[in-house]
């Protein structure tokens, strides 16, 4: 992945997990081709495995496959070095895909005991499609696959921001609060076990019901793809941190001609005017510009705000709404307001000079 092919919009959250879909589905048809390809010559060399160790093995794959996926997509979004990359996705697919071989065989222990007698012997059928008695294997599978991409991305945070240890480009040092850390958890183990029962609701459905399709290969196909879909989505998107400020000019005098407004230091302000020098934006006084009209602002936070600095307008506009910044000399403080992407700042009577607010990928700044 390619963070100059996601621009700043919601797609750039469905992209990942689009991605961690198909990454699901691959590693079904790989199992399935193991299976088919592998099963006769164990069955010929006298080595073959029991029906139920398939289940938990297609589940161990595609947990294994989403979390590896997910690690993966972040290195490659975070131009992370390629060997921390691999290594970063690897321990993550190896946790998800142990995690879940441990789950599934602590729950053919454990699940029984919570049955009565007459029903154990149909929990314990492997070839029993129903989500009733299934649902457990993929709830854990579910949870594995989040807590696992968790887990790792807690160690790679851990080792850059107290020992500079797998820097990615333009890492900002921040600590992880413990409201952020808890959040981050939640997401993770929420988005993973949503996409376990949703996958395995779909499996079942699919699979069970033969007025749908009644084909347990789709069945567990479309599990598999709604399950990573689901975890893309909900456990890990696309940050803000990946993207930086610009202020670009859209009136004709000077169009075209942009600054980044980029804190990867700190707050940082711009100050736009029609004063030659000294400014980090110039805009001609024919325009009805002030020496010192505005400024725009980045804090830590990656928040983003304009403050008007002149009595001439300064007008901030977006769908619906207009923001009048002009200054007040009766207040100590000028006016201020936060900026979205693609807002508009007009300066002057006419609004005759014009800049816009956008955020891009940060390598470009």
């Amino acid at each position: 992945m390619n963070i100059y092919l996601l621009p700043y919009s919601w797609a750039r959250h469905v992209a990942v997990a689009w991605v961690v879909a198909g990454a699901a589905a691959i590693a079904w048809w790989l199992t399935l081709m193991f299976v088919l390809l592998l099963g006769p010559w164990f069955w010929q060399a006298g080595m073959m495995w029991k029906q139920g160790v398939e289940g938990a093995l297609y589940l161990a794959n595609v947990s294994g496959a989403i979390a590896f996926t997910s690690l993966y997509a972040e290195g490659a979004l975070r131009r992370r070095a390629v060997t921390w990359r691999w290594f970063y996705a690897l321990t993550a697919g190896f946790f998800a895909w142990s995690g879940t071989l441990t789950a599934f065989l602590f729950w053919s222990y454990v699940g029984p005991l919570f049955v009565s007698d007459p029903y154990i012997e149909v929990m314990v059928d492997p070839s029993l499609v129903t989500l009733r008695y299934r649902m457990m294997m993929w709830l854990f599978a579910g949870l594995a696959s989040g807590a696992a991409a968790w887990f790792v991305r807690m160690i790679h945070k851990t080792l850059a921001n107290r020992w500079s240890v797998g820097l990615d480009v333009g890492w900002i040092k921040r600590p992880v609060g413990m409201f952020a850390f808890l959040a981050e958890l939640f997401y993770h183990l929420g988005g993973g076990a949503a996409g376990g029962l949703v996958g395995g609701a779909l499996w079942h459905t699919f699979g069970f019901y033969s007025d749908l399709a009644g084909n347990l290969y789709l069945g567990a196909a479309l599990g598999a793809v709604a399950w990573g879909l689901l975890h893309g989505l909900l456990c890990w998107g696309v940050p803000d941190d990946l993207y930086a400020g610009w202020i670009r000019v859209l009136s004709h005098d000077r169009y075209g001609v942009r600054i980044p407004l980029d804190s990867q230091s700190g707050t940082v302000e711009r100050f736009v005017g029609h004063f030659p020098r000294g400014l980090d934006l110039y805009l001609p006084v024919e325009r009805g510009v002030a020496e010192l009209h505005a400024s725009f602002l980045a804090d830590e936070h990656q928040r983003y705000s304009v403050r008007g600095l002149s009595v001439s307008p300064t007008v901030t506009r977006r769908f619906l709404e207009r923001i009048d910044l002009r200054y007040d000399p009766r207040r100590p403080a000028p006016f201020e307001t936060e900026l979205e992407m693609e807002d508009r700042v007009q300066l002057g009577e006419k609004s005759e000079a014009s800049v816009e607010f956008l955020l891009l990928p940060r390598e470009e700044a």
